[in-house]
């Protein structure tokens, strides 16, 4: 646990079911009168975002719906300059992790001049945004919550973020009544992106007791509920749940950050388009394995929030049903379990851990020491033997 920590998140959180109706009131609490929408053609199609849009009549509303998952900086770019062109004041995202990245993005760029890639990295957006709402409506990212945003760059095929505390939105709405409709295999994807943010952050060199808090409960709450979210959709307590454990993960991971799950994922989503749930999927429980030996006390304490019984083992037992019980769960919800049912090739290995030495950002929270050779060892363990 770090000697020295700093909790940070945003100001205002509006949870529980129906509460979507109550986005003019943060709207006109913001002062907001030009507006723009920043959804994807999923949520539009499903008439979600139609629905916001009449909530919102009575102001000067535009609407940005060209998102699609993992964004790419281009779209991010495109969004910016829509943006910036309406004249919008406030920048509502509704949508899943993509989309609500790419709202904080645009909200936070229109009053920053430039090319997007100049803000890449942590502390470079020098200007306020303009104020923001997010929406979430999925269970994964926390996306809501972090000043941070993960962005595809197509031509080096790999994905980089921004960091900075104009990223924080203004408010947050998360009503459970909008999952009801997300299909199983999203749900569960994006349900272990939220406990891979939750593990991430409870072993994290940077973790603190407040992130350690939230970390554990959500780890608690995914391991109850994510099985009935992904096999009976319309069970609102379980959606619930789901949604406020993926909140949880986000306060947590927002401040003592992700390891090296994401630090591999994000280069495997760029070179083979892999979505980011599942490659954080998949990867999760080959990085615990090689990370285990440094954290032991902290993988049993995440075995027993999965519901796991340690007591009579010894504490690398009890650590070791940490790994077993996320790939029981993956199991369970259909996540594919080697690299290679995701097709990628076994001669990326070496690629994919030289992208992974670039992202300090995973490195320096990971709770072992991170190395180039430990890399490529971990991803040979995620293919079949």
């Amino acid at each position: 646990m770090a000697s020295a920590t700093v909790f940070g998140s945003i100001e205002r959180i509006v949870h529980g079911r129906g509460q979507i109706r109550t986005l003019p009131e943060e709207v006109e609490r913001l002062r907001g009168s030009k507006l723009l929408i920043v959804t994807d053609m999923g949520l539009v199609k499903a008439g979600i975002a139609d629905h916001v849009q009449q909530l919102l009549a009575s102001y000067d509303v535009e609407i940005f719906r060209d998102v699609e998952p993992d964004p790419s900086i281009e779209t991010v770019a495109a969004c910016v300059e829509h943006a910036r062109r309406s004249g919008c004041d406030l920048v509502v995202g509704l949508g899943g992790g993509s989309v609500l990245d790419v709202a904080k993005c645009a909200a936070a760029l229109v009053k920053n001049p430039g090319d997007v890639r100049e803000y890449l990295g942590i502390d470079q957006v020098p200007n306020p945004a303009v104020p923001k709402i997010m929406v979430p409506t999925t269970a994964g990212t926390g996306s809501e919550v972090t000043n941070v945003a993960v962005l595809s760059l197509k031509s080096e095929k790999t994905k980089k973020g921004i960091v900075s505390r104009h990223l924080f939105a203004d408010a947050a709405i998360l009503d459970s009544e909008l999952l009801l409709g997300l299909p199983a295999a999203v749900t569960a994807a994006t349900g272990m992106d939220a406990l891979t943010h939750a593990i991430e952050a409870y072993v994290s060199r940077f973790a603190q007791p407040l992130t350690d808090r939230f970390a554990i409960d959500a780890i608690t709450m995914i391991s109850a509920s994510l099985r009935t979210a992904v096999f009976h959709g319309a069970d609102i307590e379980a959606r619930e749940t789901m949604l406020t454990a993926s909140l949880y993960a986000g306060l947590a991971f927002g401040s003592a950050a992700t390891g090296m799950v994401h630090g591999l994922a994000m280069p495997l989503g760029g070179q083979f388009n892999v979505a980011h749930g599942i490659a954080n999927s998949v990867l999760l429980p080959h990085v615990m394995r090689w990370n285990l030996r440094s954290a032991l006390s902290r993988y049993r304490d995440i075995a027993v929030a999965m519901g796991e019984k340690v007591e009579h083992l010894s504490l690398r037992e009890g650590a070791e049903r940490a790994v077993s019980a996320v790939e029981a769960l993956s199991r369970d919800i259909g996540i594919p379990v080697y690299l290679d049912d995701l097709d990628v090739p076994r001669d990326a290995i070496e690629a994919l851990a030289r992208d992974g030495m670039t992202n300090e950002r995973q490195i320096r929270p990971n709770p072992r020491d991170v190395t180039y050779d430990g890399l490529v060892g971990i991803l040979e363990g995620a293919f079949r033997k």
